[in-house]
């Protein structure tokens, strides 16, 4: 996507790093811990807070970005060139950091430049993770586990209940909120969950959810956990199937302390880029206050639009409209997007 608003962006280069001992990747399994844009900024995209483990086996690679719905990991075949992990023409990731127990990577997607579109990623390896997690509690037989570090499904039985829901015809609408209790040595699952008075129809998809998982011990990958009495995984569960569609979402409803949410909205993206394309011809015509009509009009429909916000503050800074520079400023400092933050410092710190 071309930028308006060129001159907020600090060029960059993505300096080659010494050549690293690639041999470390094989037969891994690393655990995303952080990322960032390459200029510091938020990664303001939907998969940003997600579970994320990359398995490399071989030339085998394997993102898996769902620790419960095993169909969502996909794998692949990868070139590993000058320190670079290709898995396409167009996208690859460039080896920064890269030793026995952590891996730093940049990702290279064709034709995208700007430093705040560019992503760097933090992974540590998963062995070692879930060891550290384990030995703080070690003075405990119990364990919570966390988003990052939780045990996973070796089958996709959560998928497999949507289809018994829709070839039974079990139609109904519900949500659930409890723990999933793993005990290791009696090899037992138990699950927990708010008591609720339910309809007839909804009753015999939460009883399908409980039997489900207890009794799916075998399909739990617990390496590293096997030691615990008891591991607790708190859940949210949603479900909801009419006649001949359903949909549904699992997840740890545990969220990693310490990091601050940002609201995103996405009700439209196409319309994000339509009203952003119209806003450039707008600006090509001269026509200033319809392209911040338009650019407005693509952050509504996407607030991770950010060039939309950068190109407003252009217009406004270059028309000496300080103040209402600043009020799109600080959406920007809001959604802690570096350039943003620096020129709402230099702008606006006395407003």
């Amino acid at each position: 996507m071309y930028k308006f608003f060129l001159t907020l962006f600090l060029s960059i280069s993505l300096q080659l790093s010494a050549q690293v001992n690639t041999q470390l990747l094989s037969n891994s399994s690393w655990t995303r811990l952080k990322n960032k844009m390459v200029d510091g900024s938020t990664d303001l995209s939907k998969e940003s807070p997600r579970f994320l483990v990359w398995k490399i086996n071989g030339n085998n690679f394997c993102k898996n970005i769902d620790p419960w719905f095993v169909d969502r990991n996909k794998c692949i075949n990868f070139k590993l060139e000058n320190n670079v992990i290709k898995l396409s023409d167009k996208l690859a990731y460039h080896i920064e950091t890269l030793t026995a127990d952590s891996l730093v990577v940049v990702e290279k997607i064709d034709g995208v430049t700007s430093p705040d579109k560019i992503r760097k990623f933090w992974f540590v390896k998963t062995s070692v993770i879930v060891k550290d997690f384990a030995d703080k509690e070690k003075s405990d037989s119990i364990i919570i586990t966390s988003q990052t570090v939780t045990p996973t499904l070796t089958k996709d039985i959560i998928s497999e209940m949507l289809s018994v829901y829709l070839k039974k015809n079990y139609t109904h609408d519900f949500t659930l909120d409890g723990e999933i209790l793993i005990f290791p040595k009696k090899q037992v699952v138990e699950v927990k969950m708010e008591n609720k008075k339910w309809t007839r129809d909804n009753q015999i998809g939460v009883d399908l959810f409980k039997n489900t998982l207890q009794n799916s011990f075998k399909v739990w990958n617990i390496a590293g956990f096997e030691k615990f009495e008891k591991i607790i995984i708190p859940y949210h569960f949603y479900s909801k199937v009419e006649a001949g569609s359903g949909n549904f979402s699992f997840s740890n409803k545990v969220s990693d302390k310490g990091n601050k949410e940002i609201v995103i909205n996405i009700k439209n993206k196409f319309a994000s880029s339509d009203n952003f394309n119209k806003g450039l011809g707008a600006i090509n015509n001269q026509k200033f206050d319809s392209a911040i009509y338009f650019f407005n009009q693509a952050y509504e429909n996407d607030n991770t639009n950010t060039d939309a916000l950068y190109n407003i503050v252009s217009i406004y800074l270059a028309q000496n409209k300080t103040d209402a520079a600043c009020a799109t400023l600080k959406k920007l400092k809001d959604l802690e997007q570096t350039e943003g933050i620096k020129l709402y410092n230099e702008k606006c710190s006395e407003k």
